[in-house]
């Protein structure tokens, strides 16, 4: 059976999104949405989960540098939960996203990545590729 993921950006305006599949273990339609309540993201991530069939939900977690957890990462759990309460058939898993930064970096000089509206999906991109890599 082919596992269709959604891999979240988390921010607190602005959110990023990307599919991918345990097929081709390859992202695509990576895209931005900004919000102004939780409620509109919940509701948009329930849209996209139900549109695409998601079978496991992404969040890239900012972990400090030694590992641990700060605000934003307690922030994500706490709404993962929300989210997961909303969609019992979907799994929600957690990716170190620190490492992506650099790859970003590299992939925004290469394909001429400007706009802030596309680095949020690139970056939704990239973390669910790396979770994809190590997980799948």
């Amino acid at each position: 059976m082919t596992v269709k993921l959604l891999g979240v950006d988390f921010g607190t305006k602005n959110v990023g999104f990307a599919l991918g599949n345990s097929l081709t273990k390859a992202s695509v339609n990576f895209f931005s949405f900004s919000y102004k309540e939780k409620a509109q993201l919940s509701q948009k991530i329930i849209d996209i989960c139900e549109e695409w069939e998601v079978n496991k939900i992404v969040f890239g977690m900012p972990f400090n540098s030694d590992g641990s957890k700060n605000k934003m990462c307690r922030q994500i759990e706490k709404f993962s939960k929300k989210i997961a309460s909303q969609i019992e058939e979907v799994d929600i898993f957690f990716q170190d996203e620190n490492f992506t930064s650099a790859e970003y970096k590299i992939e925004q000089r290469n394909n001429n990545i400007s706009s802030l509206n596309e680095s949020h999906g690139y970056a939704a991109k990239l973390i669910l590729e790396s979770f994809m890599r190590e997980q799948l």
